[in-house]
């Protein structure tokens, strides 16, 4: 495949990337701490979006599978995506704060609805992106290939949003006008990057669906039997809600634990990318060759897990050289894992064709979008749960707030120990996953012999 297609494809990436590490990392910090929402309006706000998010990405992966146009199935949809989710990304950070009398219904109203609005776009675009490299390569290897160049660009987006852009609202003073410059800046970015996503996937291969239709609860039941996917879906579900839970409880932590300004965030991420460029060609992709993708996705796993739990011994007055490597060695296995966890992805797709002869790859990224969002649905509930239970107070403006021994308490559960038992029971459902070169090798042998 040409180089200026893994990239093209790739670049949609960096968009992407920008809006979720921004959505993860610091949306509900600044709802909290910045509008001042309280922190269980805030959280139930951004579950009711992920939930929407999640009932809409299967109709829309199946949308895409049935779209016809000289542009393909899956490029169409990427324009109007990228035009819904900037915009009201943009607004989502350019929110009015809470007024003395507390959050007002209508700011409550304004926020959800923004929050919606948003989710329509992403799910718009990131659906059908997920689903194109199924049909842009057969083959085993090249997909970990493709895949490399979307964990490049995600780490590019996650140092830009989860670093930069805590610094530049931090310049500007870490308050409302700080988030409201931060949310514009990478509204434009993603909208760019989204755009040359779609002339740069101008030439990728493309399949046609086929003709076969099956009514839509058949193919529901079918597809909860590929084993390949239903594991690979819940190794996903564990360990986006481990990623979810300390990119959102980061700041916190930066901010009451170790006392630290939000503006280190730039060094965390800046650690945290690097050691991906590193990994991912160097470690993960040649690792993958020699063990498999299975056994090399557990290794990351387990590593990060071990890593996570490294969080317990952070305190105040902490050398910035020990947060820089925490951050550098979570980096290099959160890098395997997504890479790996991506390259399995098109072989299920891949896997559900052979052994059915439908081509619904749209569907199957649907439904793998389903699971990050209930996973970053269950996080922030999660998190705002311990946080809200064991006192933590919210601000307005990120003024300093003094926290109790409790509400510390439940940053460290947040950032540590509910992270390294998601990711431990993760890679235990690894350990199940079965679908390897040679079996697929056989499934297409099998489909390409011909028939008495």
């Amino acid at each position: 495949m040409p180089f200026g297609t893994r990239f093209g494809w790739g670049i949609g990436s960096l968009g992407v990337s920008l809006l979720f590490n921004t959505y993860s990392a610091l949306l509900l910090f600044y709802l909290t701490n910045v509008v001042g929402l309280k922190l269980e309006v805030a959280g139930t706000l951004i579950v009711i979006a992920k939930i929407y998010d999640a009932l809409i990405n299967v109709p829309m992966g199946m949308l895409s599978d049935n779209t016809k146009s000289r542009w393909g199935r899956r490029r169409p949809w990427f324009l109007l995506g990228a035009l819904l989710c900037s915009t009201w990304f943009v607004v989502i950070f350019n929110t009015s704060p809470v007024g003395a009398d507390g959050a007002s219904p209508a700011l409550v109203a304004w926020v959800l609805g923004a929050l919606l609005l948003y989710s329509t776009g992403y799910a718009i675009f990131n659906v059908p992106y997920l689903a194109m490299p199924a049909e842009m390569s057969s083959n085993y290897h090249e997909r970990t290939a493709i895949m490399s160049y979307r964990v490049i660009f995600i780490q590019v987006g996650n140092f830009i949003a989860v670093g930069l852009g805590p610094r530049l609202a931090q310049e500007f003073g870490g308050g409302l006008d700080g988030y409201s410059l931060v949310g514009s800046v990478l509204g434009l970015c993603t909208l760019v990057t989204m755009v040359a996503c779609f002339f740069g996937t101008a030439r990728a291969r493309q399949v046609q669906q086929t003709s076969v239709r099956y009514p839509a609860m058949d193919q529901l039941r079918s597809a909860l039997k590929n084993r390949p996917f239903m594991l690979l879906a819940a190794f996903k579900f564990l360990t986006l809600v481990a990623g979810a839970t300390v990119f959102a409880t980061l700041l916190f932590f930066i901010k009451n634990v170790l006392q630290l300004e939000q503006g280190v965030m730039l060094w965390y991420s800046a650690a945290h990318g690097i050691s991906a460029f590193v990994a991912v060609p160097l470690v993960w992709v040649p690792l993958a060759k020699r063990i498999g993708k299975q056994k090399a996705l557990i290794v990351a796993t387990a590593g990060f897990a071990v890593t996570a739990l490294t969080w317990m011994l952070a305190s105040p007055g902490e050398p910035l050289a020990l947060f820089v490597v925490r951050a550098f060695l979570l980096g290099a296995f959160a890098s395997g894992k997504l890479l790996l966890g991506l390259t399995l992805l098109p072989d299920v797709m891949e896997y559900d064709y052979l052994k059915t002869g439908l081509r619904r790859e749209g569907a199957y990224a649907g439904a793998y979008n389903v699971v990050e969002k209930a996973a970053y649905a269950i996080s922030p509930l999660m998190m705002t749960i311990v946080l809200g239970l064991l006192g933590y107070q919210e601000s307005v403006n990120n003024v300093a707030v003094a926290q109790t021994d409790n509400a510390i308490l439940g940053i460290y559960l947040s950032i540590a120990i509910i992270p390294a038992l998601c990711n431990l029971a993760a890679a235990f459902v690894m350990l199940r996953y079965d679908l390897t070169e040679a079996k697929l090798k056989q499934l297409r042998e099998a489909a390409a012999a011909p028939r008495p």
